[in-house]
């Protein structure tokens, strides 16, 4: 069996993804062509006000002055791409990027409880669920064969219009003969001259079609028919081109005209975070590191990459930690696009010790160190590191990753060998010292403070 999630006017949901109310007013997206640009998909409410597919930009405006014209939005469509089969891959392993909008999941594999039918019907609730809460519009098709589920989810979602919905557009083909029957012929996608033929013949279904019989077709319609009648007829299961989601998830948006000041620029990042966190959620995962990208009307970038110290998925918290960086962000130009990524991880569940205790909010300690460093600079807030040199005193402040790396220290140091590097100094100012050699390694020490023996030793030594 295979299931197929399919999304209705996808060009149109992917440019109000980011503009959830402008799905409830008159919207009509433009076709990109050569000449004068047409509406090729538009919201119900553009619809009901008397705007058709098909109309130039000023009829649609004159059918209904407050309908709001939109261009495609590209960027947003790979985005809604990327998010439909990473939910798909939530609930099977095996999933196809059919289409734009159409994502093709095999159940070769799943383990079935209790009756089909009741089973059925509880994935798939779970899965306009999870469709929901990124804030997707999809119907969904299950059958035998990918293209007949295919067409299932087309007719669930041919009166999908909004997310409030009360019914589910799902449909579950039993009887394939019978559902195939009474498809119409456009859902085999004949060719211009082929379907003209077959309007004048008074053939609207496919089973209409089928019933003229395979010698009739090919006499009168040549290869072309015999194909039709092949995809009407034929029941063949074909392998799905199998795809895997990617690991990073990515939200960007284009400004026009460009952005000069940071109040619109935080008003977009933070539904950004939003989006970001929800995607996350989805797949249960948090965020482990965020990507800032800036682009420059004069063609420059700006990046900045956040590890976020314990990784999480609270929008408050990842927000402040992008605000408080770019409150001391100065630009030579204006902003042209602004780019968001974030890695996936899982939440951090460490078990201490009886007497070890951790920082209580280690990403607002972060963002404590984030203010000061913007208000004291940056060479005087960290850790002092010890350069690696003989110079008495030298170190050097170390601010991102503190909490990262001194843990990953502690894991490679525990229970080994002490680290290299400089010998302790521990008199300030340092103390004049004789050392005996035999040989040529350390044997004896004499100094103001202590004379004897060298027990242990480590090299090589500058003699």
């Amino acid at each position: 069996m295979f299931a197929v999630l399919y999304m209705a006017d996808f060009q149109l949901q992917a440019a109000l993804r980011l503009e959830p109310e402008m799905r409830s007013r008159p919207v009509a997206l433009l076709e990109e062509r050569p000449g004068p640009p047409v509406v090729f998909q538009l919201t119900e409410a553009a619809r009901r006000a008397g705007v058709e597919a098909g109309l130039t930009a000023t009829q649609a405006m004159a059918r209904c002055g407050g309908v709001a014209l939109k261009t495609r939005a590209r960027a947003q469509e790979e985005t809604v791409t990327a998010m439909l089969l990473q939910c798909a891959h939530c609930f099977s392993p095996n999933i196809e990027a059919t289409a734009e909008g159409v994502c093709t999941l095999d159940w070769k594999g799943l383990a079935v409880e209790g009756e089909m039918e009741e089973w059925a019907a509880r994935w798939a609730e779970r899965v306009f669920e999870a469709l929901e809460r990124l804030q997707l519009e999809a119907s969904i098709g299950v059958a035998e064969t990918p293209f007949l589920a295919w067409q299932a989810a087309r007719r669930a979602g041919s009166g999908l219009r909004t997310l409030s919905s009360s019914s589910r557009p799902f449909l579950w083909v039993q009887d394939a003969e019978k559902f195939v029957a009474a498809l119409p012929l456009e859902a085999l996608e004949p060719e211009a001259g082929v379907r003209e033929i077959l309007e004048v013949w008074g053939v609207a279904t496919v089973g209409e079609f089928v019933a003229l019989g395979k010698e009739n077709i090919a006499q009168r319609l040549g290869s072309e028919g015999m194909e039709l009648f092949d995809a009407a007829t034929s029941r063949q299961q074909r392998p799905l081109k199998l795809a895997r989601p990617g690991e990073t998830f990515e939200e960007r948006m284009d400004f026009e005209p460009p952005v000069e000041s940071l109040e619109p620029l935080l008003f977009v990042l933070r539904r950004f975070v939003e989006e970001l966190a929800r995607r996350l959620e989805a797949v249960y995962r948090v965020t482990a590191e965020l990507k800032l990208q800036l682009g420059l009307a004069c063609g420059a970038r700006y990046e900045r990459a956040f590890v976020i110290p314990a990784p999480t998925g609270q929008v408050e918290t990842l927000f402040r930690i992008l605000q408080t960086h770019l409150e001391n962000v100065r630009t030579d130009s204006p902003i042209a696009w602004l780019g968001l990524s974030a890695l996936p991880g899982r939440a951090a569940q460490d078990q201490l010790g009886l007497f070890e205790a951790a920082l209580r909010d280690p990403n607002q300690f972060h963002e404590t160190l984030g203010r000061l460093r913007a208000l004291l600079g940056g060479e005087r807030v960290g850790t002092p590191r010890l350069e690696r040199t003989h110079r008495p005193d030298s170190f050097r402040m170390e601010l991102e990753g503190i909490m990262v790396r001194r843990a990953a220290e502690e894991r490679d140091h525990a229970g080994g060998d002490p680290p290299t590097g400089p010998a302790l100094r521990r008199f300030r100012p340092p103390l004049p010292a004789t050392v005996e050699t035999r040989r040529r390694h350390p044997a004896l020490l004499r100094s103001a403070v202590f004379t004897g023996p060298i027990a242990q030793s480590r090299g090589p030594w500058r003699l």
